[in-house]
């Protein structure tokens, strides 16, 4: 029974291991031709592996751009979000977030570029599900360094400002250097941000008489 149950274990680390590949192969290709101009047949080749085999593990496209965003994603620059919530100002969380986001987008950008999210309903669901999560941790952001209180425009101009279009006009339309945009992006979201709470006073130091 050992030597069966060992078997079993290492055919499914083979498989995972070939589902990898196959996603692996579809985002080279993404990147390169975009989703809609990569057909199987492509992935396959650039696998290594039989058209059959591509849609034994991924049967739709829904499957394949499942897979090949968590792939993409996996390897992306993280948030600092721990380091974004300790930062003493509001300007120090925004200076690391604008900063995360710029190197964010310029890893994306081969894939995001093609504008595809507007034509493939499932890629725009995974990126809707992504810009939630932005928009949250930005509202959390804001009421770490503001205080309580209603700050969803602000989130919500925040995220905007934040977004690959953005960013994307910015530095290859207008081609502003990415220091620049990231500059113009902080100024942008303080802001939108409104006026800061002001300080509390030092409390001054009693005169003995």
């Amino acid at each position: 029974m050992a030597p069966r149950a060992y078997n079993s274990e290492t055919r499914k680390q083979q498989q995972a291991a070939l589902k990898a590949r196959i996603a692996e192969a579809a985002v080279q290709l993404h990147a390169e031709k975009g989703v809609l101009g990569t057909s199987y047949a492509d992935v396959a080749q650039r696998a290594g592996v039989s058209l059959p085999t591509v849609y034994n593990h991924f049967p739709t496209q829904d499957d394949l751009i499942g897979a090949c965003t968590g792939h993409a994603a996996s390897l992306a620059p993280e948030l600092p979000v721990g380091d974004m919530l300790a930062a003493p100002t509001l300007a120090a969380a925004a200076e690391m977030l604008a900063d995360a986001m710029d190197r964010m987008h310029l890893y994306f950008e081969p894939w995001m570029a093609w504008g595809e999210r507007r034509v493939i309903p499932t890629l725009q669901q995974i990126l809707d599900g992504e810009r939630r999560q932005l928009t949250g941790l930005i509202a959390q952001l804001l009421a770490a360094h503001l205080g309580a209180g209603d700050h969803r425009e602000a989130a919500a101009t925040w995220e905007t400002l934040l977004s690959f279009d953005f960013w994307h006009r910015l530095v290859r339309e207008h081609k502003l250097a990415r220091t620049a945009a990231r500059r113009q992006v902080v100024q942008l979201l303080l802001a939108a941000a409104g006026p800061l709470p002001a300080a509390s006073p030092s409390p001054r130091p009693k005169h003995r008489k």
